[in-house]
Parts: structure tokens; sequence; C-alpha cells
């Protein structure tokens, strides 16, 4: 029998109840609401008590739904229960309140980074983005080392007014603004450079003999992960066709394609606009993926032909292969469990029996 990881939240209301019923991720896969293998391994792993005698406070509604006043009340009564504290905010870009001891999210700037921030890997379900789970892959095989790189893109260029006012505009401001959090949070500066950068850096590389691009557009229609259909099955083999995928931002500093690319061992071409990726302290991502900043955007085509000639064949087909464990490890199932154990100290206790 495991020893869990006592939580509470110490009595304190849902937020926004009426749109998220269920609270936190946390909470949601505790009470089954997500897939049955990270609602088990979450459910085995805590344990949710009412009471101070816990190893820590978890905030049951993401950070930014709270009423700041009712925010700093929450903070006192935590403060003087001194149990470490820990929050999610993954639908907002917003400051961590000061007596939050850690706050989880997917997107942040890391110019403004804040200790004890966690960026999580982004997910819509409990398995995270796995498309192989999703297209029922079972015998998986890298793709071979082609003379060229091939880059897939299949997604949403924008907003027609934010497009037309983006052609106007000089594309060393925009790439830089894209990059801004003060205007990247802003939701029409937002769809006139954020979503535009897609497009800029299709052209860019599109430019270039070296590389071999498969783009399609979508003006301004726009997809949800989770929606099926002849649209869904077109992105499908967009991804699956290309050894790399072009991975951008869109609302908010961080791509859902960069995690689909990687449950299928695609090599992510990451256009970097000030953001954090998952355990950075841990994994060296320069080793695995192309990383390109907003700001230079115009050494894209070089660096990804300098990148691609450095593998043999093997190693082409290794990447990939550990480009799969990377997304396993990433996956909330095995994500949370770990960051958590080491928040509270109690790593050891998770897999030690009684």
């Amino acid at each position: 029998m495991k020893l869990k990881l006592k939580l509470t939240t110490l009595g304190v209301e849902l937020a926004q109840a009426d749109r998220f019923p269920d609270g936190c991720p946390l909470l949601k896969a505790w009470r089954g609401v997500y897939s049955p293998q990270f609602n088990q391994v979450i459910q085995e792993t805590f344990e949710f008590v009412e009471d101070e005698n816990a190893d820590g406070f978890l905030l049951p509604s993401n950070a930014s739904f709270y009423h700041p006043k009712r925010l700093k009340e929450i903070g006192m009564m935590v403060t003087k229960q001194g149990l470490p504290s820990i929050g999610f905010d993954i639908s907002h870009e917003r400051r961590k309140p000061g007596w939050l001891d850690y706050i989880i999210r997917f997107s942040w700037y890391r110019s403004l980074q804040e200790p004890r921030v966690i960026i999580s890997p982004a997910f819509l379900g409990g398995d995270g983005f796995d498309l192989m789970a999703e297209l029922g892959i079972r015998d998986w095989q890298p793709r071979e080392k082609e003379p060229l790189p091939s880059v897939s893109f299949c997604g949403r260029e924008g907003g027609t007014m934010g497009l037309r006012i983006w052609k106007m505009m000089p594309k060393s401001l925009t790439r830089h603004m894209a990059a801004n959090f003060f205007c990247a949070t802003t939701r029409g500066i937002r769809m006139t450079c954020c979503y535009p950068l897609r497009v800029d850096a299709m052209q860019v590389l599109a430019r270039d003999s070296r590389i071999k691009t498969d783009f399609l557009g979508r003006g301004t229609t726009r997809l949800q992960p989770t929606v099926q259909g002849n649209r869904r099955h077109q992105f499908l083999d967009n991804l699956q066709r290309n050894a790399y995928a072009l991975c951008v931002r869109g609302a908010d500093n961080y791509s859902w394609r960069f995690y689909e690319a990687l449950s299928l061992g695609k090599i992510p071409i990451l256009i970097d606009t000030d953001c954090m990726l998952p355990l950075e302290d841990e994994i060296s991502w320069e080793q695995f993926i192309v990383r390109v900043p907003s700001t230079r955007l115009q050494e894209l085509p070089d660096r990804l032909w300098e990148w691609h000639s450095q593998f043999s064949a093997s190693e082409f087909c290794d990447l990939q292969r550990q480009l799969r464990l990377l997304f396993e490890q990433l996956t909330p199932a095995q994500f949370y469990p770990e960051i958590f154990g080491k928040i509270l100290k109690g790593r050891d206790r998770i897999c030690r029996g009684m």
C-alpha cells in the first residue's frame, strides 16, 4: 500500500463553479473527470483531507478566477496554517499572488519569471495530446532522414482584420510585439501580431529552397484539437507525413502543436516568443528541438538546415524515439505526481510502501 500525499483546500469554495464545477485539473482527476489512467494515478497518489493536518494546501480553482479581495483572505488563512500552498492558473496569464508558494501554468514569459512558477505541459484530455492513442498507432516507427528537412503546418493564421493590419506593419516590429507580455496579452495587438507570426514563419521557410514545406493555412478558421471530422484528419495527415512541425504561439504564449508533435516523435520548430517549456531545469530542450527567437526569425532557414545536417540517418531516427519518450514523461499522469512530490518534499513517500 502506498502512502498518499495529503492535500487540503481548507474548505475554500470553487470559483466560477457554474462554468467549471470540478475545479482545477488535480481536483478534476481526483473526482474521476479525466481519463481513466490520469484519474487512477491521481486517486492512488493523493488524498484530500478536511483539516490542516495535510502535507500542503491546494487552491481548488484557477487563481485568476477569484476576486483579488477573496484571494487576499484565502492567503491570510493559508499563511496562518503554515502549509506549502499550490495553485493552478492554466487559463490566464496573471502574476502569482504573493502568498502562494507555487503556481502551475501552461503559459508564461521568461523575462517576467517569478520564483516557483511551474510550467505544465499543455493538455486538453487526461492523457495529454497523445496522437498515437488517438490514431490507434501500436507499431510506431520513426521517419527515415530525407535530404531536405520537411516541415508541416496546418492551422489558423489569424483574424481578417489582424492579418490586414499585420501586412502593413514592419516585420521587425510585429516579431518583437509577439514576444512582449504587455502587447501579447492585449487582445487587439495579440490578434494582429501573435497569430500572423505563423504566416511570417511560413513565408520565411517557403522562400528557402533547402526547406521542403507542407503548409495548409486555414485563414481565420479555428479548430480545437478535440474537434473531429475532415479538418482534423487533414491536420493529422499533415503532421504525420513530415519530420518537422512548425510550432508558433496562438492566443497564449504556448503551442498545443508542440505537444502533439512530440507525441508522434516529430521535431518541433519552436518560434520562441519569450516562452518557457516544462522542466527546463532538467531537460536540455536545445538538444531535441529547433528553437529560434521570433525577433531573429530571418535566421530560421539557416538554423534548420544546420540542425538537419548534423544528424546521421541512425541518429535522426534515434532523435525521434527520444522525443516520444520525452512526451511520455510529460503526460499528466507522469508529470503531476512527480511535481507535487518534489514540492511537498515527499517524493520518496509516493513510492515507499507501508
